[in-house]
């Protein structure tokens, strides 16, 4: 093993690699012998090598030989300085990322990307546009993994005020124009870096909409291709969600332009492949701001809830997610409150939805029932609205022998546990009580652990005891202390109305 004793043996093993024949030997060495040290050691260490030597070994065409070298330089550079490899190799690491293996790119992008997350790191890059030009030509890369990292250098370039002003100057931008002519998959990945630039702060929203850049993603809404206005969707999501991103769509007539879009599906014949996208873009927004959405948009509304009595699984597992999306957070339940009937009729839809559809589906649809009723008072009504005996529906689920519906049943129990008015569910359901403290009733773990977070869930609500009564809580807390696999002799425990 090489330690920081063996200092002349790195500067020597280094020095050889200028032997073509030995190169691949040599390097195993290094990297073995480096990844041997400590953090000190390996600074130490570090900076008596020089980088020139390493750099070279790129010049090959041996795979081995390339990715040895990159492995060897990035233990090497995570040692130093930010900006001190910059600051000496700049020409080194500029012409690395035109290397034809994405390893030798990747390597660069990510010591840019350190460099960019130093405290002062847009002055090194100010005299160095050949080198952010070749980050550019990193986006065109066929390498998914080449194209996130340099999208991840652009998006903290434009983090800052100095760093807009040159992502955005007459070269770059100008270079980014270009890039996009070369394929849809190019086009929308300079998309997507003006989306998160824009995401980052409303003056690189306004930097990204003065480029032009911005106005451009927005026309792709025209476009004939419906996969390219699914793509433009989700980035939309992305930007809709920030209070700045929110405001620019809403002033700029976007969200309006996309409500009429659902109103009119019906009369595009490729309109049922764009209204999944449609109606997850407005949930994702409407999670943020539901009382904006919800009373805004009311065509939106409209075609949400028509959803949930639809044959079309694919539309109906959008608007079921969207529907607890939206539902999640207090202001989403309120908004949804302040709908009236069309919630109760929703999970009338719902209940209905859980009594006949498959398996899969029947999973799909109590996951949103228990995002629904979670926490809000207001969401007793809408459980009560399921059917006319909700627990009934819900259990005679949870007798079903299928582990993924006895699991889903689990997490609505436990969201019920939650609170009084699920608690006294609970507890009013003959036999109830005895399933939860039965552990034989599951065959599988998850779901001997999903039934020992319901009892978790009720034990630490400080109504539960006022509720069950403190024999109750303390058997709960007795299998609690005895865990979710524990084994003895128990009497066997029938729900009622099982068969």
């Amino acid at each position: 093993m090489r330690t920081v004793e063996n200092f002349e043996w790195f500067r020597n093993t280094v020095a050889e690699l200028t032997n073509d024949v030995e190169r691949i030997r040599l390097l195993s060495e290094l990297k073995l012998a480096i990844s041997s040290l400590n953090s000190s050691q390996l600074k130490l260490i570090a900076n008596s090598i020089p980088l020139e030597l390493l750099f070279d070994c790129l010049n090959s065409s041996e795979k081995e030989q390339i990715d040895l070298a990159c492995d060897v330089m990035k233990t090497i550079m995570s040692s130093w300085e930010p900006g001190a490899v910059l600051a000496q190799y700049k020409i080194q690491l500029q012409r690395a990322l035109g290397h034809p293996t994405p390893q030798a790119r990747v390597m660069v992008l990510q010591e840019l990307n350190k460099v960019l997350s130093d405290g002062k790191p847009v002055s090194r890059l100010n005299e160095s546009e050949d080198l952010l030009l070749a980050v550019l030509d990193c986006v065109r890369h066929e390498d998914s993994s080449v194209y996130e990292k340099a999208k991840d250098v652009l998006v903290k370039l434009g983090a800052t005020p100095e760093g807009l002003r040159l992502l955005y100057g007459q070269t770059l931008l100008n270079e980014l124009i270009s890039s996009m002519g070369q394929s849809d998959i190019v086009r929308f990945r300079v998309y997507e870096v003006i989306t998160d630039v824009s995401v980052n702060s409303e003056s690189g929203l306004r930097a990204s909409h003065t480029s032009g850049l911005l106005p451009s993603l927005m026309s792709e809404l025209d476009s004939d291709d419906i996969l390219l206005q699914l793509n433009a969707l989700e980035l939309f999501s992305k930007l809709a969600v920030t209070p700045h991103g929110f405001q620019y769509f809403r002033q700029r007539g976007v969200l309006a332009t996309l409500a009429d879009k659902v109103l009119n599906t019906g009369e595009s014949p490729f309109g049922s492949l764009l209204l999944p996208g449609l109606i997850k873009f407005f949930g994702n927004v409407a999670h943020s701001w539901p009382q904006e959405i919800l009373t805004e948009f009311p065509s939106v509304v409209k075609a949400l809830f028509e959803v949930l009595d639809s044959s079309d699984f694919v539309l109906l597992g959008t608007v079921m997610e969207t529907l607890g999306f939206i539902g999640t957070s207090p202001q989403g339940k309120q908004a949804l409150h302040n709908l009236g009937d069309s919630m109760s009729k929703s999970m009338k839809m719902l209940g209905n939805n859980i009594k006949t559809l498959p398996a899969e589906w029947k999973v799909r649809t109590l996951n949103t029932v228990a995002n629904l009723i979670q926490v809000k008072k207001i969401t007793r009504s809408w459980f009560a609205s399921l059917a006319t005996d909700p627990m009934e529906l819900i259990m005679h689920v949870g007798r079903q022998p299928f582990p993924e519906l006895k699991l889903a049943v689990l997490q609505v129990l436990n969201v019920l546990g939650e609170q009084q008015w699920g608690q006294e569910y609970i507890k009013g359901f003959a036999g109830l009580i005895e399933f939860l403290l039965d552990r034989s009733t599951e065959a599988t773990k998850l779901c001997k652990d999903a039934k020992y977070e319901v009892l978790r869930t009720i034990v630490s609500s400080p109504t539960s005891e006022s509720v069950f009564g403190i024999e109750t809580i303390l058997r709960f807390k007795n299998y609690i202390r005895e865990g979710p696999v524990y084994v003895h002799v128990e009497t066997e425990v029938a729900i009622e109305g099982s068969s």
